[in-house]
């Protein structure tokens, strides 16, 4: 990960000049510390032979700030898999419990209550929505809890949601294969993302994506052609992408979403894609390693 740049730099002291030395990102983020600290990272980056993002674009601040020099490769893969599948409509909804209502659209929600993921700008394009699909519902999954005080608010003080957004929070992840299944749409408002794990564990099951238009949400949707894509914190936008996802004949962009994960995104996919790069860097490497 570039999050390991000190071990990186001591890796490549102890390993031969011919072998090939790759970083993929996790979401490290660029490096704090200060300008005294910035001619060691530069000193220390240089180690890589290359690196691997989900989206290229991801590697732009890096750039910027010299950390990744022209020389070096950068290279678009996903960060992740899943080994999820889809489980069909009827058994998911029971599996998911009688308690639960499935609307037409059924939108679910599956990520963190926090300001990144940003579940207050879904909660609002959601509203606006309800008015072209009034018999959509929005269920939302959720572990980490930091906004659910305003997202309850939210939800009691307008009666279009209190009616139509289900908040059931945790759920095991042996039954998430059920609820992925269950939907037809899955909704989320990040505004960065390394990967999108659960965006990935939606497209295994077949869920039409309607996510943020965000470097990583873009490669792993091929670029934006399946669901539809909107701008981070725009409400009215998010609401336009739902009713227009709405419309689209869901069965066959069901299929379309799982033809596209078992073409690019399912592991034997990501590990033939990361072979070929893998090789690449080799070859390279060793064209300019000295003996």
């Amino acid at each position: 990960g570039l999050g390991f740049r000190v071990p990186t730099g001591w890796l490549r002291h102890a390993i031969p000049r011919s072998t090939a030395l790759v970083v993929q990102d996790h979401a490290g983020g660029l490096p704090r510390g200060g300008w005294l600290r910035a001619p060691l990272q530069r000193r220390l980056m240089p180690a890589a032979d290359a690196f691997m993002f989900t989206a290229v674009e991801q590697a732009a601040p890096w750039r910027e700030a010299g950390l990744i020099t022209p020389r070096q490769q950068v290279h678009q893969i996903p960060e992740s898999s899943t080994t999820l599948v889809p489980v069909p409509r009827d058994v998911a909804r029971g599996c998911c419990g009688p308690e639960l209502r499935w609307g037409t659209p059924a939108i679910l929600w599956v990520g963190r209550l926090n300001t990144n993921k940003d579940p207050l700008t879904v909660l609002d394009g959601f509203e606006l929505a309800v008015r072209d699909r009034p018999d959509a519902t929005l269920t939302m999954v959720y572990g980490e809890k930091a906004l659910e005080w305003a997202v309850r608010r939210r939800v009691e003080a307008s009666a279009t949601l209190r009616a139509r957004v289900q908040l059931v929070g945790r759920v095991p992840s042996g039954q998430m294969p059920a609820f992925y299944s269950a939907a037809d749409l899955f909704v989320l408002g990040s505004h960065h993302e390394s990967c999108g794990y659960a965006l990935l564990e939606s497209l295994a099951c077949g869920t039409v994506p309607v996510v943020t238009d965000i470097p990583s949400f873009r490669a792993i949707t091929d670029g934006g052609r399946l669901g539809r894509l909107w701008p981070p914190g725009d409400a009215v936008a998010c609401a336009r992408a739902l009713v227009e996802a709405a419309r689209l004949d869901l069965a066959t962009e069901r299929r379309r979403v799982l033809a596209h994960f078992e073409r690019n995104l399912c592991w034997s996919a990501i590990g033939r894609r990361a072979l070929d790069i893998y090789t690449e860097v080799l070859n390279r490497r060793r064209s300019f390693s000295v003996p």
